[in-house]
Order: C-alpha cells, then structure tokens, then sequence
C-alpha cells in the first residue's frame, strides 16, 4: 500500500503543477490577459427587456469567493521532480511567441447602456407619460382587489331570500286541523299492522314513536294524554289483505297435448294451517324475494331442496265440495264450522300453457290476522262447468246463508261431472306478511303424497286497513292529504332543530318519523305513486316556506316520475300535485332570477345549490306527471331564459347603486366596469357552464347581449358629460377604455354565426376622438421633455458601460411609454390608420428634434474642424452612442433593422432589411390601409431613420480623416522597408497605431458605431496602401519584394479588421478597391508573356459578353483538319469611315494567338479593298499547327480590320477574336471536316480598346527595360477608340 499511496501523491502533484500558475493562462485573447479581472457584481448597472439592450445580470451571493479560493488552490508552488543523474535531455530554447492583434474587447455579457439611469426629467412635467401606462397595472390591481374580496366574502352565507324580494309562503294549518292530525298519528301508532320488515326496519317501540310525535306536534303532556285517549276510544280498523297473483311457471303437463289450463282458486282460511314456505329470509328486503331459489331449485319449508322431507298433508278447497263416505255436509252457514275458506276468488282460466301469467288482484278482509292463513290451488280446468263456475258465483254471495246454498251447487257440480286436476298449492300465514308487503316466488306443495305436483308462482302481498266493514273504498283521498301534513310537521320539526341554514339539511327523517309515516301509508293503503307525490307536495309547502337542499326536492321528483307507470290520478290529486308543480318552479325560477346574489359564484355550496336547482327544472321539464298534470304550462327552458333576462337589469342597476355614489362619472365608475368585468368572468367559468350543462342554455350569451347594451348606454353617456378634458379626465377615459375594451374581448366567447348586433366592439369609434386629441397633446409633452433631457443630461459612467448620456435613456423611455400605451389601447388595426399617424408624427418628431439638439451640440464643440492626429473624443462618442441608441428603438418601429453602411466608391447607402420586433406590425397595415396610407406611414419613418444615419456618419466619418496622416507614414514604412525585415515586423507600427485607437473605440462605442467607425478606418488604409502602390509604380528603383511584400500586408491587414469574425464580415472587405488593389499586386508579381496572354484572355471575354458595337460587324468561318487551321474571311459591314472621303480602305490581318503557343505562326492579311464599308474579302488562310496547340487554354484566332493609307500608317478600324476551342474539328472529338462546305459563318463584333488606363497595361508600361513590354503596350495604345 506505501508503493500505491507514493505514486497517488506523485501524479496529483505533476497535474497541478501543469502550468497552472495564473489563471490568466486561460485567456482566449491578448485582451483579457492584460485586463484586470473584473466582479461580476459592475454587471449589474443595466438591465431591462422593455428597452434594447442586455438584460441585467445580477450574480448569486459568494460565487466569486469559491473561484478565487479555487484559484489560490491552483496557484501554489508545485516543485518540480528532480531531474535523473546522467540524462541526455537538454532545455529547449523557448520560442518568441507570435504578437497577436485583437481590438475587439468588448464582450457580448457587457452591458452597453445604462437602462436604469434617470436624470429626473419625468418629476419635471409630473410623469406625463409614466401615468397614462401605469393605467394597465393600476387596472389589473383594481381587479385583483376585487377578487380577493370575492373570495374573502365567499365564507359568508348568502342574503336571505327576503331582501331580494321573494316572498315566502306559509301553508300553516288551524288548530283544530293540528289535533285531527295528532290524533290520527296516535290511532296509526296504535294499529300498527304487519310482522317487521326484513332488517329490522321500522321496528321501533310505540312508547317512542309516540315521544317523537309528542316532540314533533309541540304537545303538551296533558293534551297529548287527552288526545291518545281519544284515539284509544276509536273503533279498531279492518285489515285487508291484497293478493296479487302474478305468475306461475313449470307447471305439471296434465292434458294430452302436453299443456294444463291452470286457474287459481284463493281464499282465507281461519284457522291455522301448514305454511307454504316463505320466499324471503331473515335480513331480505321485498325486492330481494326473487333470489329465493338455491342451485338446484326452489327452496323446500325447511330451507332445504325439494323432497327432502315427507310431504304433508294440505288442506285444499276442493276437497270440501266432495262427498265423503255417502254423506253431504250441512250447517255451512256457520264460519267457524266446516267452511274451509272465507270469500273464495278465483283467476281466469289461461289455455294451453304451463308459465301461465294473470296478474289478477283480490282483496279480503281479515278477522284475526294472528291465526289467518292465505290458502292458494291451482287447478286443471278440464270442462266446461265445474268447481270454477260454481266457486265464481260465491263471489255474489252477501250472507252466511247464501253461501252455504252455493256451497250445495258446487258441490253437487263436482259429483255430476269428472272433477279438475289438481297442480299444487301453497299456504302462507298472515302473520308472517312484513309491514312491506310480500312479494316472490312460492314452490307448489302437494295435497298428499300420492299428489304429483311441480313447479311455483309468484304473489304479491300487502296489508292495508279501512274504517267500517263491507266492500273497501277505493277513495283514500283523506288519508292522502294527511300522509301530505304529517310529513310537513316532521320536516318543520326536523328544521327547527337543525340549527343552520335550512338548505344545509339533507331530508333525513329519523327512523320513528318513518316509520310513522311508513304505518300511515300501509293503514291508508296508499300507493308508491301516491305517497311520492304527497311528500314531493309537503317538502314544497316547506320549500314555499324557507329553501330546502334542492339535491333532496329531485329525489322527490325521481321518486313520482319512476312510480309514475301510466298512474290514473283522480281529479283532486291532479290539482293538488299540478298546484305544487307550478309554486315550485315559480320559485326556482325567482331564485334563477337572483341567482347572483342567492348563488355566489365562489361560493361552493351555494354553486351546488344553483346545480341542483337547474336540474330539478330540467328533470321537471321531461317528467310526465308534471305534463298530465300541468298540460297548458310554458316551456320550462323558455322560462329559465325570461328569468334571466328579468334578472341582469335589476342586478346591473343594483350593482351600480352600490358602487357609484353620485350620479355624475367619477373615479368609481372605473371601479364599476372593473366590478362587471370580474363578475362576466366569474358567470363565463362558472355559471355558464351549469345552465348550459343542464338545461342547454347559452347563459353567457343572454346575459351579456342585455349587459351589452346597459354598459354602452352608460358609456356615452360619460363621455358626454366633459367637453374640455384636462389631464385627469384624460386618464380617466382612457381608464374607462381599457375597461370597456376588455369587455368587448368576451364576445368571442358568444356562439357562432348569428349577428349578435353587440355594441362593445366598436367601442374604439366611441373614444377615437378623445385618443386624437390626447396625442396632439403628447407631441407638445414630449418635444418638451426632449429639450429638457438635453438640458439635465448627465453622463453615464461604469465599468464596461459604453460612453452615452441620461438624455438617450429618458427619450427612449418616453418612446416605450408611448409604445407600451399603444400596444395598451389594442386598437383594431383596421381603424388605427389616423392615430398612428399621428404616433407616429410624434415619435420622429421628438427623435429629430433631439438628433438636431445633439448634433449642433457636438458641432459647437469644434469636433468636426479638427484635422489630426487622431485621438478618442468623449464628445463624439457620447453624441454617436446617443444618436444610435434612439435609432435603434426607431428603427424597431417599422421592422427595419439598425444596420447601415456606406460605400466610398459608388456613394450609395445600403440598407439591409432583417425581421425583428415589430412594434405598430406595418406588415399588417400594409394588408389593410390605402397605398397612400401606407406609403405616408413608411416615407415619415424612411426619412427619420435616413436622417439619423446621415448625422451619425457624418461623425463616424471624421475618424478616417484625422487618422490619415498617421496611416500614410506607417503604411510608408510597409511598403519601403528593406527587404530583409519580414512583413509583419513592417506591418506592426500600422496594427499597433490601429489597435491602440481601434480598441479604445471599441470599448467606447456602441457596437453598431463601432462597425462603422471599422469601415471608415478600412477604406482609408486600402486608399493609403493604393497610395503607396501607385507611388511605388511611378518609382525608378523600388525594392525587389516591393509588391510581394505589399500583397502580404495586405493579407495581413485583412485578417486584422477580421478579427477572428469579431469585426467586419470578409464580404465587406473584398470591396471593390480591395480586390483592384488584389488583382494590380498579383498583376505586378507575373512575367511580362503571363499577363499578354491574361491581357488577350480578358478581351476574349469581352468579345463573348458583347451584343452590339458601333465598329462593324466581320464573318468569319474556321475549321481543323490534319494539322492544318483553315481560316476564311467571309466579309465585313458597318466598318467606321476613316479617310477623308466618308470610307475606308479595309483589310483584315489573321494571326494566332497567345504568340507564346504558336512561335512559328506569322500573322497573315487579306486584300485591301478600296472605298467601302461592307467589303467583301471571301479569302482563305491555312496555318499549320498541331492539335494539341489549338486546344491550349485560351488560345484563338486575332482578326484586326484596319484602313490601308499610302502615305501615313494605317489606322485601326476593329478587332475581333475568335476562340480556337470552339471551331470544329477542335471542339468536337469524332470525324474532322475537309472543306468549308456546310459550315456556317461566325459574325463577330468588332471592338476597340475603351479602357485606356487598364492595369495590365500601365504594369507593363512600368517595365521600361523589357521590350516585348513596351512594344506590347505601344501596339495596344494604337488600338485605343477614339473619342
């Protein structure tokens, strides 16, 4: 482990000590090398993304302190491993390292401009600008206080029902009614019917079921004692028992087609007999019954299958009407004799089937309930008088003494005639029957065990009672109104002890209430119809009287719709339940009405109520109790809407009160449109959605349609009232505008299609004259603040802060305000034509106005008569840094991007368009506005900008000016240093005066300045250079690296004002004089044959860019074959006249050229011919040269047409080339041509030098000892056009 550890030391050591000595190693440039570090914290001076210019950047509390701790950790001392004893290794000279330029310095995380200074014009004329867009969070403020209010008023209850107007109804009863009442409560209680009901439900003690009626009616004990007594002394109700006989099904086949034709004979019997077993079991409801059935079948007396046990015997009613050993009974008038069944019924006679169906009632009146037994055959019919005919007639019979006389009949019937067959039967004892009612299957037992009987029907039972004896009434129409007023009294009393508001209450009756109720509505033999609508009524009595949960009052109407079942009501029980129709929905609909102030929108459970309120109305407006009963009514949904409509004035008139004070339009009525915009809101996310979800209403739309037109009644109306507005009322209306416009935005919320003919959205027409009288206002305001700016300027100062003054910042501050208001007013573009024109106006107002201010300051300074040397003027780049930085927020306006150069040597200003921020978007407007509109919009823009820029070059452009002096004398020194001293020792005084100047400028000016000043400062050197080229040229002895050396500091001072991409782009520099000064260098560096034959490339070039001349035209035909060039002269026309008479001599000279590729090739001539200028030479010439001369680059064919003189030289009429690679037999590689034959002639323009100072030909004029040079030129000059 010590070897480990030793060298783990070992190299942790060598890579610290990689020199890493100083951190300034790490520089990219020469620039931060020689700067001191600098805290992030002097970054913190500007910042803010409404101007331009760089975001503030703030660093986190000790970020610098672990660096510098990092730092002072890299920096220890490391020693250096000794060197081995004995090595070869030898220190290697360091080599001097390359000088490296770089005047760029600035970095982009520098701030430029100082965003937060303030020279405190705004104080001056009382933050005119400042206050019209502190409007937008003065706005969204006033909204957020009343939202918080909102809420925090949300955790009160809602006003009562009283205050908004709706009335309620008592439905108290008299006295005497309440002690009728009580009375039949306690005879109820008294007479209880029926066994409990599965579960124990209403199984309550009667000592507790009085207390709770006792408590419920406000009984005093004495009068309640009077009144049981009272009930006591009642004579005891008659129950009855109704039987419904529903189905039977497996039925035993006892006919010969496979079928029975079953019917049922059913009765009392009075004494107790064998039961049939029950089809519910302990802890079952009646709607379980038809479970009871195991696996295997029908459940047996015991609870188990079917024959688990012996069969016993059951008395049947049959076997009572036959006779017995000989003898027929007698004394059949007795009840308590041998009658085996009271009131015997039988069903109807179903054919053909075993699963027969009936669904047939009876009812009989029961003496003792404890001992009775309901006895049930089903029999075969088999003929066509038998015990059915004779057991139907004893329906008839009305005495004791009657019936025993039918009994003889059917008896004597069943002797004469074959007897039915018997298919079971059941016993069910009365006392078993729940309160409930009874409702399942029952398994067919058989009579004895010789009996085959199968299969099991379907009962349905339930006890009732009546009054008096005899046949039952049908008519329980008191029994119906009482069930109505007691349950009223339980719920009154329920809500007297509830102790909240009465909606909270979720309609849960204790267990004694219901099970009184339960008791009244089984001894009234009211049906499920009848005792949903007789609560439904009694809730809506209480509803009438103070609200109720309205989740509570649909399950009332649920309960009546799914009992409804095609129920015939009586005359009265219509009235009675279409008059609690119609209060109730009266009611919702008066809540619907206040449902702003009965249902807060924040207000959960009052939302909750307003839900179930829609939705009792829209389930009422499908219910078909509530259209049989109410069949004249309006349409509910109708109604909603009436309501609705009813209700948004009264609200908006009440809102208004509470709000405005007075009647005339101050302050407040800004508070008022704030209150109607959160409250819209508030209705759109949750009102809107309840009505539309549950009714299919468009809330939002009728509520803002009326709302529409009450907002745009009170608005011209206050705009009326002042006709001279001061600053106040300015901001006041623009106030109410913002208001107002951003009420209009929620008619995009309305449905689509339609004309919905809403006044808020041309709101804007409405307030278009105040806006145009506020901007006259606002040029006046801010030509004012920009002559004070100017005069409270102050400079900014701070570390890598460029030099500017407040005043640019306060005037591109008073911009963004009048930016940002605009962008505030959000005016429809299609009607912002005039108004931002008229912005616009004031905005290039005030920028001229300050650019004027600026420059005549900066001219009063004597900046632009300084002639040199050249020295950094605070002045100038404070006046530049101003300028530029008010024409870049400008430009922004028009989407024009804030670079701009000049180019000395066309003098024309080119301007690139670049997409970036479009502050009043013209490319919309030039979609929507007139063409003069928009070329009146963009010529004032145009102009600004073009203003601005003239005076900032005309300050950039005074550097170049004073720094020429001293750029001829170090530019001398590069182009006549000896030729021993390489090119960027030369060139280093130059860069050197460059960087000194170049990089304080650079930290000075804003980038954009700075580009321009690069550009100035590069043509003036790429002048000085020519300048020195030239001089050179015009020198007898110049040094023999005299160009090359040029040509590399040209290269070098290239890469210079590069700057690694950091300075100007490599397309500006190759400017036109950039690549003249390139090309007469690199013409200066080539032989003398080099640049003749570049020389007669160039004009070959011309001779294929030309398209017309006025020298004539030369046709001309050529071809290669076997080492052989065939020339033909065809004929010319249009040569220029040359001698005195108005023609010329013309004749045309051949020769091949460059002379270099074909030495042997003399030059060749046609006939002069005589007095003509459209001679026609038809000549043939033959030159003998080689095919691969021909294909040399760029050699051709000269053809010189000159005027033939006896006495002077001739003089030049043309020239014409014609490219040897072009000609057949040279172009083409496959079979070469012999004769002229077929092909077509060449025209070709003739030319004459027009450029008498072209380059190759002034270089080669320079070279006064080479000959072929000066003949070169000499012949060339005698080609020259004359003028």
């Amino acid at each position: 482990m010590s070897f480990l550890n030793t060298l783990q030391e070992y190299v942790s050591n060598s890579v610290a000590g990689l020199t890493l000595k100083s951190p300034k190693r790490f520089s990219l440039t020469r620039t931060d090398t020689s700067e001191p570090s600098i805290s992030s914290s002097s970054r913190s001076n500007s910042g803010d993304s409404n101007t331009p210019g760089f975001p503030k950047v703030i660093p986190t509390p000790g970020a610098v302190a672990p660096i510098q701790r990092r730092r002072s950790t890299l920096e220890c001392p490391i020693p250096n491993p000794p060197r081995r004893p004995g090595s070869f290794r030898q220190k290697s000279p360091r080599a001097t390292p390359e000088r490296q330029f770089n005047f760029c310095c600035r970095r982009q995380s520098w701030p430029e401009i100082d965003h937060q200074v303030s020279s405190g014009v705004q104080e001056i004329d009382g933050s005119y600008f400042e206050s019209f867009t502190a409007l937008a969070w003065k706005q969204e403020n006033q909204r957020q206080s009343i939202l918080k209010l909102t809420e925090t008023s949300s955790s009160d209850p809602p006003p009562p029902e009283s205050e908004l107007g709706i009335t309620p109804i008592d439905y108290n009863s008299s006295q005497h009614e309440k002690d009728k009442l009580y009375v039949e409560m306690l005879y109820t209680i008294a007479n209880t019917v029926g066994a409990p009901a599965p579960g124990g439900q209403y199984a309550h003690y009667k000592e507790d079921l009085y207390l709770y009626g006792q408590r419920a009616f406000n009984m005093p004990p004495d009068r309640h004692y009077r009144m049981l007594h009272v009930a006591g002394e009642e004579q005891p109700p008659i129950v009855v028992l109704s039987v419904i006989v529903i189905e039977a099904e497996g039925l035993e086949a006892k006919d010969a087609n496979g079928f029975s034709d079953p019917y049922c004979m059913l009765g009392i019997q009075p004494m107790a007999a064998p039961s049939s077993p029950q089809p519910l079991t302990p802890n079952r409801t009646l709607s379980d019954v038809c479970g009871g059935m195991t696996a295997d079948g029908p459940l047996s007396a015991n609870h188990g299958p079917v024959g688990s046990e012996k069969l016993r015997k059951h008395h049947s009613f049959k076997l009572s009407f036959k006779r017995k050993d000989g003898r027929v009974r007698e004394h059949r008038d007795s009840i308590g004799g041998a009658l085996p069944a009271k009131f015997i019924r039988a069903t109807s006679v179903k054919p053909h089937t075993l699963n027969p169906k009936w669904n047939e009632k009876f009812r009989f009146d029961i003496d003792d309930i404890s001992s009775d037994s309901l006895h049930l055959d089903i029999w075969d019919h088999d003929d066509e008088s038998s015990v059915l005919e004779a057991v139907s007639k004893l329906n008839e019979v009305r005495g004791v003494r009657g019936l025993g006389r039918f009994f003889k009949q059917v008896c004597q019937s069943a002797r004469q005639s074959s007897q039915d067959d018997f298919l079971g039967c059941v016993t069910i004892p009365l006392q078993d029957i729940p309160s409930t009612g009874l409702e399942g299957w029952f398994k067919l037992e058989a009579r004895s065990q010789r009996s085959s009987v199968q299969g099991r029907i379907k009962l349905k039972m339930w006890l009732s009672t009546r009054e008096t004896r005899g046949v039952s009434d049908d008519d329980n129409w008191t029994e119906l109104t009482q069930h109505e007023n007691l349950f009223a009294t339980f719920i009154d009393y329920e809500l007297r002890n509830w102790g909240r508001e009465t909606w909270t209450w979720n309609g849960d009756l204790p267990g004694m209430a219901l099970t009184i109720l339960h008791q009244h509505a089984v001894q009234g033999d009211l049906s499920e119809l009848q005792t949903s609508m007789s609560r439904f009524v009694a809730a809506a009595r209480v509803y009438l009287k103070y609200p109720l949960d309205p989740r509570w009052m649909l399950q009332l109407l649920t309960d009546i719709e799914t009992s409804w079942m095609n129920y015939t009501l009586t005359r009265e029980e219509e009235m009675w339940l279409a008059e609690k129709f119609t209060a109730m929905q009266e009611r919702w609909l008066q809540q619907l009405r206040h449902h702003r102030q009965l249902f807060p929108a924040l207000h959960s459970p009052s939302l909750t109520r307003l839900e179930h309120i829609l939705r009792c109305l829209a389930y009422l407006s499908n219910m078909k109790a509530f259209w049989k009963c109410c069949p004249f009514n309006k349409e509910i949904r109708g109604e909603i809407v009436a309501s609705l409509r009813k209700g948004t004035p009264e609200w908006f008139k009440s809102l208004k009160n509470a709000i405005m004070t007075s009647d005339e339009y101050d302050p407040s009525f800004v508070d008022f449109c704030s209150e109607l915009y959160v409250q819209l809101k508030q209705a759109l996310s949750h009102y809107h959605p309840l009505f539309e979800g549950t009714n299919g209403i468009p809330y939002f739309s009728v509520v803002f349609k009326q709302l529409d037109n009450l907002i745009s009644e009170e608005i011209i109306a206050f705009l009326n009232q002042n006709e001279h507005p001061d600053a106040a009322y300015n901001r006041l209306i623009f106030s109410v505008y913002l208001e107002v416009k951003d009420l209009a935005t929620f008619n995009q919320h309305l449905p689509m299609g339609g004309d919905h003919k809403l006044l808020l959205p041309r709101c804007h027409e409405w307030f278009q004259p105040s806006v145009s009288c506020w901007l006259n206002v606002c040029k006046g305001k801010a030509l004012q603040r920009v002559r004070t700016a100017v005069d409270i300027q102050k400079t900014c100062e701070g570390d890598k802060l460029v030099r500017h003054s407040s005043s640019a910042v306060d005037i591109v501050t008073m911009f963004c305000q009048l930016r940002d208001f605009w962008r505030l007013l959000q005016w429809p573009k299609q009607h912002s034509i005039l108004l931002l024109s008229q912005l616009l106006d004031c905005i290039c107002s005030a920028a001229l106005l300050y650019a004027d201010i600026i420059y005549q300051g900066l001219m009063e300074t004597g900046y632009f008569d300084r002639l040199g040397p050249f020295k950094v003027c605070d002045e100038m780049c404070i006046a530049s840094n101003n300028l530029e930085y008010v024409y870049k927020f400008v430009s922004l306006l028009g989407n024009y991007c804030d670079f701009f150069f000049v180019s000395r040597i066309d003098n024309r200003i080119c301007r690139r368009m670049l997409f970036a921020e479009n502050y009043f978007d013209f490319v919309t407007l030039e979609t929507i506005a007139t063409e003069m509109q928009f070329a009146t919009l963009t010529n004032q823009l145009d102009s600004t900008l073009s203003q601005f820029q003239v005076r900032i070059r005309d300050i950039v452009k005074r550097v170049g000016p004073q720094m020429q002096e001293a750029l001829r004398k170090t530019m001398f020194h590069v182009a006549w240093s000896p030729d021993t001293l390489p090119t960027k020792q030369a060139v280093e005084p130059l860069l050197d005066y460059l960087q000194g100047h170049l990089q304080a400028l650079n930290i000075s000016l804003l980038p954009q300045n700075f580009q321009k000043v690069l550009q100035e400062v590069w043509e003036y050197t790429l002048a000085e250079l020519n300048y020195q080229m030239d001089n050179g040229s015009n020198s007898d002895e110049i040094p023999t690296m005299f160009h090359e050396k040029l040509h590399s500091a040209l290269n070098l001072i290239v890469e210079f004002f590069h700057a690694d991409g950091q300075g100007l782009s490599m397309q500006f520099l190759h400017s036109p004089l950039y690549q003249q000064i390139e090309q007469r260098l690199q013409y200066h560096r080539t032989d003398t044959e080099t640049l003749m034959e570049m020389f007669y490339s160039q004009r070959l070039q011309d001779q294929l860019t030309i398209t017309a001349s006025p020298y004539g035209v030369l046709a001309v035909r050529a071809y290669f074959n076997h080492d052989s060039l065939c020339v033909e002269v065809l004929h010319a026309r249009d040569i220029i006249p040359l001698d005195p008479n108005g023609y010329s001599d013309p004749f045309v000279i051949i020769e091949l050229l460059p002379h270099r590729i074909f030495p042997h090739c003399n030059e060749q001539q046609t006939n002069v011919h005589k007095r003509t200028l459209h001679p026609i030479f038809d000549e043939c010439f033959e030159f003998s040269v080689s095919l691969e001369q021909c294909r040399y680059p760029n050699t051709m064919i000269g053809f010189t047409v000159m005027d033939h003189d006896v006495l002077t030289a001739n003089d030049f009429a043309g020239e014409a080339f014609l490219s040897l690679g072009s000609i057949p037999g040279v172009a083409d590689t496959g079979t070469g041509v012999d004769n002229f034959h077929g092909l077509k002639p060449v025209e070709l323009i003739l030319m004459q030098q027009t450029q008498r100072n072209h380059p190759i030909l002034q270089i080669l004029e320079s070279r006064c000892g080479d000959r072929i040079a000066v003949d070169f030129v000499k012949k060339q000059k005698q080609r020259f056009a004359v003028k």
